[in-house]
């Protein structure tokens, strides 16, 4: 009985994540979703390729490290991707508004702040792992080398390519999903009896 428990837990979060893969690469196959360099190319807005990967990813991550109680396990995995991607999407997007002039979509970026502020309710009062912490740290450093740098990033359709601001979104993006992941898991050990 407990080795078919242990087996369910395990099978659990790879059918789930199996799952979405499988949805998300028929849109690509029916032509719903494009590949342009870097980028998804939704029918109204773009993603960069490795976003969806991290996404994935840590979803993934924080599904088999709470795979104990499904429902709860994806909550926090679709929390865990929705937080990381909100804060690091705000923090882009005010860096790139700072840095080139851009107009600061105020309405659009309250609404994702609402994601932002439950993500930190979950994890407000827990000590972050060591792990977390480090990665942290790499996320905060990353982005101040970034900003000292001039900012510099890769868009759709633009034909100059920047190797160290694909090299600082990556780091900074994945060190702070990974992180994220990693305190989210860390606070519901910390909180069981």
């Amino acid at each position: 009985m407990i080795l078919k428990q242990k087996s369910l837990e395990l099978v659990r979060p790879i059918i789930i994540v199996t799952s979405l893969v499988i949805v998300f690469l028929a849109t690509i196959e029916t032509g719903w979703v494009k590949i342009e360099s870097l980028w998804f190319v939704f029918p109204f807005s773009s993603i960069r390729i490795s976003t969806i990967l991290t996404s994935f990813a840590c979803f993934a991550l924080v599904l088999f490290l709470q795979r104990k109680n499904t429902l709860k396990s994806v909550y926090y995995s679709s929390l865990t991707v929705i937080f990381s991607m909100g804060l690091f999407e705000i923090l882009w997007y005010y860096s790139a508004a700072a840095y080139r002039g851009w107009d600061l979509r105020l309405f659009e970026f309250v609404a994702l702040s609402g994601w932002v502020f439950l993500g930190l309710r979950e994890v407000f009062r827990k000590r972050p792992s060591k792990v977390s912490i480090v990665l942290y740290g790499i996320f905060a450093v990353s982005m101040i080398t970034w900003l000292a740098i001039g900012f510099p990033f890769n868009d759709l359709g633009n034909s100059t390519f920047s190797v160290s601001g694909e090299i600082l979104n990556e780091l900074s993006k994945t060190s702070l999903f990974i992180a994220y992941a990693f305190h989210i898991d860390f606070t519901e050990v910390n909180t069981k009896p």
